[in-house]
């Protein structure tokens, strides 16, 4: 019989982990007395890292301020599989969304000139001089090349920011059928400001004399928002914002406050060109900053989505400056003005023109909170809508809501003084302006709940009582709480609580629910290896069952990566057991610590001991640096993308496994059923057509067909490129 005990003991490794994620709530962005940063606005996807989102972020914020100590845990050693396809080693990498619906990889690679430390300078300065991107489509074959120099212009000195806009077009800068690519850079200045452009290049394009790419097009702003709408004649038809920061021309004597009203954010709608004009003007509007929605700082001004076949616009901003007058740069006499509301304009996109629909007014108060004296404690109450789920705050589904009238979720910021934090509560409100229901009142954390056939989307909300922490679990739609959980949880009449993190998600149960739990503190069975277990409650909060992972011995910290899709059958194995992926952080002997991925089978009948399907850490491509999964779904093949980066020498490499794994260990589908067999004796690699061998800095050393010999290469790490693909092979 196994034996378990229940570790509370907090190493200092965890201590020290726990405690970066102490922060109170998120800082308000008062008053303008900052340079507005473009950089908040552009257009980005959330990181599909899924240990390092905004979503992973909040769960481990949650997570630290329901316990502040506690551990988590795994597996025997093993011999993993080696990864189906890797990716060259690069400055940066990242994904791109490309059109039909696929998802493209890029690496870059940057030169850059370095200047020594001279006169008051105490650093080395790096000057980016050149930039090359590598496209790969989504079966990571090499599709094309986009390099070309930095032209600095007057008064700018460096560049500290270079990456690709995340989306590759079509017949939208100009009609000649090739894959437009956008390099966003944000350009410092000798006057301390920053100068923004988007070079737009294609694939395949023209190049000058010296073999750089001619950019199609060049623009004074950043793409603030993309999106792709139905084809009308059988092309791609995207629609893409560009913003720019606004500061107009005032006279010397110009107040404060005059300052404040005349910065603006501009915002320009494009549609795809249809001639060789280029792109199309649709839409032009600006909007001061003082007027931004939220907090004015971390909150879109703009969404897009569709709704059934059509492209929709909402650009919401106060109507009226939020403050009443100050003059005071300190923001000391700031208050916020009464009478005010919040506009949200709807727009219905057409090819030449975004038409007005629909205008909400929301009215805005200041929040009555109070402390236990009865003094109020709120300066201001901020308010926007996608502040809780960005385009899922536009209900246009939701039951009774009149066609071509959604509701509205409406986030409501308070800002404390007390606190310098902001406590959020959420609303709905009908398209009349007018409030419907009362989703949660001061929420000290939140978490999206993955959606379910035939079940409303659903919120968590995490408030606090004189007992402890709750977990409250909110239908979006109805405003009906369907369960109301203690973070404490006692699962019968005899039992100790177990402490639940936030780490929660749903997985569908015949006709129902059930919640996935991440529990707080480990087991430690008797042969000392670390157990994380995850408890499974009915939608009622209900206890049904807990599933138990051998993570080892030795484990200091872990964190699970808890989605829908990750809890769906077969998403990580092909065995009917629950499996589960883990970062986590294990003692070394004689000090010090190292992070792992792992994924792993929970324990079972057929494998008491649980069974580990991939363990990675630290190698020769350098840490850990991104985990990306993407699970079968219809045709596509699950595969799961594993980024590391060397401190040593500033690269990024990508290896890519396919999912789910093999029934034993070690076992792994092929991404693709033309993969080449590449072989090896220590002096020759050998394939069928044409091979290339790079060193992990990117230098080729050796080409040939079917085979080529490396006897005299020194010893180490090869990338070998074959077949559109790229691996990685020891000497």
């Amino acid at each position: 019989m196994k034996i378990y005990t229940t570790n509370f003991v907090a190493s200092a490794l965890l201590i020290a982990a726990t405690s970066l994620s102490t922060f109170a709530l998120k800082p308000a962005q008062n008053g303008f007395h900052k340079p507005f940063d473009l950089t908040n606005q552009r257009y980005t996807v959330d990181s599909r890292s899924v240990f390092h989102n905004r979503i992973a972020k909040e769960t481990q914020r949650i997570n630290a301020m329901v316990a502040s100590k506690g551990e988590a845990c795994k597996a025997a050693d093993f011999v993993n599989p080696d990864p189906a396809v890797s990716l060259p080693p690069s400055n940066i990498t990242g994904n791109i969304d490309a059109p039909n619906g696929e998802i493209w990889y890029y690496t870059g690679e940057f030169v850059y000139e370095e200047i020594p430390p001279h006169d008051d300078v105490a650093f080395t300065d790096r000057i980016l001089q050149e930039y090359t991107f590598t496209i790969y489509d989504a079966a990571m074959k090499e599709i094309g090349v986009i390099k070309d120099k930095v032209h600095y212009q007057e008064n700018e000195v460096r560049v500290p920011q270079c990456d690709l806009t995340p989306v590759a077009t079509r017949n939208f800068f100009n009609t000649d059928d090739k894959v437009e690519i956008m390099v966003a850079l944000a350009v410092n200045t000798t006057y301390y400001v920053n100068n923004y452009r988007t070079l737009v290049y294609a694939l395949g394009g023209e190049k000058d004399a010296d073999g750089f790419d001619k950019p199609v097009d060049v623009l004074d702003d950043f793409v603030g928002d993309v999106i792709e709408g139905p084809s009308t004649d059988g092309s791609d038809n995207f629609y893409i914002t560009f913003m720019r920061d606004i500061d107009e021309d005032l006279p010397e004597d110009a107040s404060f406050w005059d300052i404040l009203l005349a910065r603006k954010a501009g915002i320009v709608v494009y549609g795809k060109a249809i001639d060789d004009k280029g792109p199309r003007k649709i839409f032009e509007t600006v909007v001061p900053l003082i007027q931004l929605p939220g907090d004015q700082e971390n909150v879109p001004v703009l969404i897009s989505m569709l709704n059934g076949n059509e492209v929709v616009f909402c650009i919401s901003q106060y109507k009226e400056p939020f403050y009443n007058r100050y003059d005071d740069p300190m923001n000391e006499d700031m208050t916020m003005r009464e009478g005010n509301s919040l506009v949200i304009n709807l727009y219905k996109a057409t090819e030449e023109s975004l038409d007005l629909f629909s205008t909400t007014e929301i009215p805005m108060e200041l929040d009555p909170m109070k402390d236990a004296d009865g003094n109020a404690t709120c300066l201001f109450s901020y308010y926007s809508v996608g502040g809780l789920g960005h385009r899922a705050d536009i209900l246009f589904d939701a039951p009774g809501v009149e066609p071509g009238k959604p509701d509205f979720i409406i986030t409501r910021g308070n800002y404390q003084i007390s606190t310098d934090g902001v406590t959020d509560s959420y609303f709905t409100y009908r398209n009349d302006g007018t409030l419907k229901n009362t989703l949660f009142l001061y929420a000290d954390g939140t978490r999206a709940m993955g959606d379910l056939p035939g079940c409303e989307p659903q919120q968590m909300f995490v408030s606090a009582d004189q007992y402890g922490y709750l977990y409250n679990f909110v239908d979006l739609y109805s405003a009906k709480t369907a369960a109301k959980i203690e973070a404490d949880y006692y699962y019968d009449d005899d039992s100790e609580p177990e402490l639940l993190t936030s780490n929660v998600a749903r997985t569908p149960a015949g006709d129902s629910y059930k919640y996935v739990f991440e529990l707080r503190y480990p087991l430690v069975d008797d042969d000392e290896n670390d157990i994380l277990r995850f408890m499974y409650l009915n939608s009622d909060g209900t206890y049904d069952h807990t599933e138990m992972v051998n993570m080892g011995k030795g484990v200091a910290y872990a964190q699970s990566y808890l989605s829908t899709e990750a809890l769906a059958p077969h998403a990580y194995s092909v065995s009917d057991t629950p499996a589960f992926m883990m970062l986590i952080k294990r003692g070394l002997e004689g000090g010090g610590a190292t992070e792992q991925l792992m994924v792993a089978e929970a324990e079972s009948e057929d494998n008491p001991e649980g069974n580990t399907l991939l363990l990675l850490g630290t190698n020769e491509s350098g840490d850990l640096a991104s985990i990306v999964p993407e699970f079968a779904e219809g045709d596509n093949e699950g595969r799961l993308f594993i980024y590391y980066y060397s401190s040593e020498t500033s690269k990024y490499v990508l290896d890519i496994y396919a999912l789910p794994f093999g029934n034993s260990q070690g076992g792994i589908n092929d991404v693709e059923k033309d993969i080449p067999v590449i072989s090896t004796d220590g002096s020759s690699i050998m394939t069928e057509g044409e091979i290339e061998v790079y060193t992990l800095d990117g230098r080729l050393v050796v080409a040939g067909f079917d085979s080529v010999e490396f006897a005299s290469f020194p010893s180490g790490i090869y990338i070998v490129k074959a077949g559109g693909k790229a691996y990685k092979v020891m000497k």
